[in-house]
């Protein structure tokens, strides 16, 4: 462990104690040994006795031995006090938020879920995988679970601490060293669970600023990205919509009625009437049982066309802006935390797109509680055939 933090600086040093005293034990109690070996070598072959020794010699040993347990005793107290304090924020810290002064810890709300970590800033901004926080900047870790324990774990930076579901952890730590620090996951949390990392990149106060508003940006063009595919979805529907209507005003012919022929009485008119109407009642009869196999058949294939459809990269296209442009980039050539799909071997193909999607898997959650079999498809679809494929 490399401290760079005030709380893991207190508890590597008392490590680094407890292993001293531990090799100070360790010589004395050999040296003993030797010393013994070597007063009462000379004696070996004789008849074995017990050795003596005065009693002021036995007092001064379990006073020197109880002297330095008391001594481990109180360091490990007061070093361990130190360690789970509350670091303050310093004068290079975070004094200063969007133009305002800044007071108390940076409050950042980690989700932990199957298997990734989720992190909410200030003013709605928020990212996936990697937690960037000012160096020197008092922090408070608001950590909660969706669905099992996780455990955050970063060593350098702050104690291993758990998320649990129905339940908030506070964690407080401070960073007094910029850079890039990693975590793992240490509880087992499913399947998945060993590729549950985290990485904490730990920036300047004035860099932490820029961040957040480039996440902001981010999330505000994914999200206008996303209406924008739903107003042009609403658009084509309602255009749609409107030519059927007219295709069926077309279709439907105006009802004429033609005058009865000159010359012929009322008998004969009626009987001609009668004979027409009892041939058009069979034939509409007949036409129309025909009409309703075809509609029954074809009420029939589409139900099948539905249900074994070909995946639609089109409304796929829709889910991706939704559930992963965050991570993966509005085009899907990387984002934050998301790699580069044009670089994954799954999403060169439909199915090991839709496993990925389904199951999730090296630091990407699994989505098959969220998205239908439908959306999955057509969301991998939309990878395969747009982003993979270059269209």
């Amino acid at each position: 462990m490399t401290p760079h933090s005030p709380g893991t600086g207190q508890i590597n040093t008392l490590i680094w104690i407890g292993f001293f005293a531990a090799l100070i034990v360790f010589v004395a109690i050999n040296l003993g040994l030797f010393g013994a070996l070597r007063r009462f070598g000379a004696g070996r072959g004789r008849t074995a006795h017990a050795p003596r020794a005065s009693q002021g010699i036995q007092w001064r040993v379990a006073g020197g031995l109880t002297g330095f347990a008391i001594l481990l005793f109180v360091l490990g107290i007061i070093f361990t006090s130190n360690a789970t304090s509350t670091p303050k924020t310093t004068s290079a810290g975070l004094t200063s938020f969007k133009g305002k002064p800044f007071t108390g810890p940076l409050v950042i709300h980690a989700t932990g879920q199957q298997w990734i970590w989720r992190y909410d800033y200030p003013n709605g901004a928020f990212s996936y995988y990697k937690l960037v926080i000012p160096a020197h900047t008092e922090i408070e870790l608001d950590l909660e679970s969706t669905d099992v324990i996780h455990t955050w774990s970063v060593p350098d930076l702050a104690p291993k601490t758990d998320a649990v579901p129905g339940k908030v952890t506070h964690l407080y730590f401070r960073a007094d060293a910029e850079g890039e620090f990693f975590g793992d996951s240490s509880t087992f949390s499913g399947q998945s669970y060993a590729p549950m990392r985290t990485n904490v990149e730990v920036v300047s106060p004035q860099r932490f600023e820029e961040f957040i508003v480039e996440q902001q940006k981010g999330i505000k063009a994914g999200q206008e990205g996303a209406e924008k595919i739903e107003g042009q979805k609403n658009e084509e529907l309602a255009e749609f919509e409107e030519e059927e209507a007219k295709e069926r005003a077309k279709e439907s012919p105006a009802e004429e009625t033609e005058p009865a022929g000159e010359g012929e009485g009322p008998e004969s008119s009626e009987e001609g009437t009668s004979e027409e109407n009892e041939e058009a009642k069979e034939e509409e009869a007949e036409g129309g049982g025909e009409e309703a196999a075809e509609e029954a058949a074809g009420e029939e294939g589409g139900e099948e066309a539905a249900a074994g459809g070909a995946p639609s990269a089109e409304a796929g296209e829709e889910v991706f802006a939704e559930n992963c442009s965050v991570c993966h980039g509005a085009t899907g050539h990387g984002g934050n935390g998301g790699p580069d799909l044009t670089t994954m071997p799954k999403a060169k193909e439909q199915a090991g797109a839709e496993e990925q999607v389904t199951n999730g898997g090296g630091g990407m959650p699994a989505f098959a509680g969220t998205l239908s079999e439908e959306e999955i498809s057509n969301v991998a679809a939309y990878v395969v055939e747009d982003i993979v494929g270059g269209k």
